[in-house]
């Protein structure tokens, strides 16, 4: 019985000088081939409906939120929503009574006040200078005080707008001289509390969470492709939901790749979505290709042998085999999908696959 380090010196003395290149075809008998233990298979045709379904998670896009939270520290007063209930723009969502918005109304009086009095006595001196009861000099140092007061009266009263004070709030706070402590959180938009961790009679820190607000149209749908198969999707792509009466397209294609599933996300928009899906959802979703309708294959890990960033399965022909590059597709640890210009009747190379790579590369015998 030949060894099979000879039977590979006789494969590869059947071909000419230099390694074979994709398409050239490999002279082998159908005796050589089964001294080696070459065997084939017919090429399996994978279903295209399975190679472009993907999980994917329900998301909320970014600007349809909002984070509710307390802009000074305090007490809660009352909660007038809860978990999942339907607000809109302008409603009052909580009270909380802050030490803190009393302090800071207390310097914007201050402020104000200060203000008042500067701008009654720089009118009085305006007034007297010119007949030399008031010296310029006096006049200008009052000027200057008085700008300085006015600059300290916006900039406080801009702070209590900022914590949540409406301007006739403002306004009533200078006219009554009264401090009011309640601080109000109001919705900014039309949507529905997603979340709301705290109870009433809770004391929570400035810029605690209170409520997170949502629009739930659109919704985002974060799928996680294969980073082999994201090339082969585009934005705009129509994308629709196993289970679910609705029809969204790809907004994005993530840039880099997780590297734990070796995933890309690829974010789809829904602009009318089912009402039954809600955010942080699993859903399967399928993405319709750039080449719909191309058809792809199964493969065996071990049918393919690599050249480079290139992969090729070899192909068997009357007269031997010829190694026939492929795209991979999906790889997997016992199979990969791909595909490649088959007719879909060929039969490829699934054992001796060591013995083709070598006799096509022109390596010879190995001792």
């Amino acid at each position: 019985m030949l060894r099979f380090s000879t039977i590979w010196l006789l494969l590869a003395a059947a071909l000419s000088c230099g390694t074979a290149r994709a398409g050239d075809e490999l002279p082998i008998s159908k005796q050589q081939a089964e001294r080696v233990g070459i065997e084939t298979s017919p090429l399996e045709k994978q279903p295209a409906a399975a190679g472009l379904s993907f999980p994917g998670k329900i998301a909320v896009p970014p600007d349809r939120s909002r984070l509710m939270n307390a802009p000074l520290g305090g007490r809660i007063e009352r909660l007038l929503v809860r978990i999942d209930t339907v607000v809109k723009a302008g409603d009052l969502l909580a009270e909380i009574q802050s030490p803190a918005l009393a302090n800071a109304q207390a310097e914007y009086l201050v402020a104000y006040n200060k203000e008042r009095l500067l701008k009654t006595n720089l009118d009085r001196e305006t007034q007297l200078a010119p007949y030399g009861a008031v010296t310029r000099k006096q006049v200008i140092v009052t000027q200057s005080e008085y700008e300085q007061a006015k600059a300290t009266a916006a900039e406080r009263r801009q702070a209590l707008l900022h914590v949540g004070m409406t301007e006739d709030a403002v306004e009533k706070l200078a006219a009554t001289q009264k401090l009011d402590p309640r601080l109000t959180l109001i919705a900014p938009i039309d949507g529905v509390v997603l979340e709301s961790p705290t109870t009433p009679g809770q004391t929570v820190e400035a810029l605690a969470l209170v409520f997170k607000l949502a629009q739930l149209a659109p919704l985002w749908v974060e799928i996680q492709v294969p980073a082999l198969r994201a090339d082969e999707f585009a934005v705009g792509a129509r994308v629709t939901l196993r289970g679910h009466d609705c029809v969204g397209k790809v907004v994005s294609i993530g840039s880099s790749v997780e590297p734990t599933s070796q995933t890309v996300i690829v974010r789809a928009e829904f602009d009318e979505p089912d009402p039954d899906l809600r955010p942080g959802q699993i859903v399967e979703a399928q993405i319709a290709p750039l080449t719909s309708g191309s058809a792809e294959w199964r493969v065996h890990s071990g049918a393919m042998v690599r050249r480079g960033k290139d992969a090729f399965v070899f192909v068997q022909t009357d007269g031997g085999f010829v190694a026939t590059p492929v795209k991979i597709r999906e790889e997997l640890p016992q199979f990969a999908v791909v595909s490649g210009s088959f007719r879909g009747d060929e039969r490829i190379a699934v054992r001796g696959i060591a013995a083709l790579k070598g006799a096509w590369q022109g390596l010879g015998g190995v001792e």
